[in-house]
């Protein structure tokens, strides 16, 4: 075992730990950490940095026997198990899947594998002492929180300890947890996987309180990773000359602190180029670990006292853009109660309350964006409310976010204590924000 994996044990298991899983249909990597701030990302191997643990499982032929990661491909490639790949996306889809003859819930094998995937932190990490599991995936969409909640549901995890980040959130921690200077003026990270190129453009507003963290992003399906002979010195000039004008496309007019270029496809020097213009004024990193991290570190935020990213809130698609309330009577006084806060993740965004109704009268939800302009009620009728006298109706209230945009409330009648037994009545409405 090596001097650093050593070390790392002895500092994880005096503190507790939080976890960062990066995961995709290609690759999956686990960052953790503890509270201090102090982030490793897991490798494969003591002696060189392999840091991503294939997405894929396989069955034994003929035995209830399964593998993931780099033993799965191994076992495969000997002819003694089956594959089993597009884990994440399989799952998503909800279609039954057959191996080796056999049925399987896709959502099950999705649970197999982060379940093998953690079972590997032992070595480096007690799981009994993990406060907080964060997962990034590239797509934040309802189906895929809803089968990622299902799956960590599986393995037990308690659900108030599991947190998602779209990949462009879990970016945001990674930057504001850099050195100044790496963050003083826009960031650019380039993501260059199987299906193209995802770019995320970082800048920041300092116009307003607190400031203001935003992402452009875009995605280049048709520039996908080459790999090249050495006598193909026309393809990577050709291949150069595009990803410059991508480059000068996003960055000409903006100041830009760093640059950080992920995954495996840029690696073989064949961007002298642009790697030539993205230098001057620039710092430029090669990696590929960049999200796990940043979901650990988002991690360690929710959790330590010290808040590196005080002053700071991202504004992604995937953050509420307005805040959702009441207006009340609290102690007999007019009041404002919130509900769902801007500036949250849609997909961790819910709130439940019970409420003394003055009448059966419709439920105002106030709907208020960021900008404070536009201000909105939005009316939720009661119909078919028994009808009782004043302040003896009491009522169960959920809200949640279903999407970036829609919400859903779901209004309970609970009676009045003895006086008056719940109707077992429920009303449910969604909303456009």
């Amino acid at each position: 075992m090596s001097n650093g994996i050593k070390e790392a044990i002895g500092k994880l298991s005096a503190e507790k730990t939080v976890l960062g899983i990066d995961l995709t249909d290609e690759y999956t990597q686990i960052s953790y950490g503890t509270l201090s701030g102090d982030v490793q990302t897991y490798s494969l191997s003591d002696t060189d940095e392999r840091l991503s643990i294939p997405s894929l499982l396989a069955k034994k032929s003929g035995e209830n026997i399964w593998y993931a990661g780099e033993e799965a491909i191994e076992q495969v490639s000997i002819g003694e198990a089956v594959a089993v790949d597009k884990i994440l996306a399989g799952a998503v889809a909800g279609k039954i899947r057959e191996i080796d003859g056999l049925e399987y819930d896709p959502v099950e094998l999705l649970a197999l594998f982060l379940k093998k995937c953690l079972s590997k932190l032992s070595t480096v990490s007690p799981l009994e002492r993990v406060v907080s599991v964060t997962i990034t995936v590239d797509d934040t969409k309802a189906s895929t929180i809803e089968t990622l909640t299902e799956a960590i549901s599986i393995i037990r995890i308690k659900q108030e300890q599991v947190f998602f980040l779209s990949h462009a959130e879990a970016g945001y921690h990674f930057i504001l947890h850099q050195k100044p200077e790496l963050q003083a003026s826009d960031v650019l990270v380039c993501d260059l996987r199987v299906d193209g190129l995802h770019t995320m453009f970082y800048s920041k507003n300092y116009r307003t309180t607190p400031v203001v963290v935003l992402v452009e992003e875009r995605h280049y399906s048709n520039f996908k990773p080459e790999f090249f002979e050495e006598d193909e010195q026309q393809k990577k000039k050709n291949k150069d000359a595009e990803f410059m004008t991508i480059c000068r496309t996003i960055l000409e007019g903006h100041r830009t602190s760093a640059v950080y270029l992920l995954g495996d496809g840029f690696s073989g020097e064949w961007f002298p180029d642009t790697l030539k213009y993205l230098c001057v004024g620039r710092r430029i990193f090669l990696g590929s670990n960049l999200f796990s991290k940043g979901a650990c570190l988002g991690a360690i935020e929710k959790n330590a006292a010290v808040k590196a990213e005080k002053g700071y809130v991202f504004l992604g698609p995937e953050r509420l853009k307005a805040n959702l309330g009441m207006n009340i009577v609290r102690e007999g006084q007019d009041a404002y109660m919130a509900l769902l806060d801007a500036g949250r993740n849609w997909f961790d965004s819910g709130r439940e309350c019970d409420l003394i109704l003055e009448d059966a009268g419709p439920i105002e939800i106030i709907v208020t964006p960021l900008n404070g302009k536009n201000v909105r009620k939005i009316p939720i009728e009661l119909n078919g409310f028994p009808k009782r006298p004043p302040k003896a109706s009491r009522i169960h209230l959920e809200i949640r976010m279903v999407s970036e945009t829609k919400a859903e409330i779901r209004i309970t009648d609970l009676g009045f204590g003895e006086l008056y037994s719940s109707s077992g009545l429920e009303w449910k409405s969604e909303f456009t924000l």
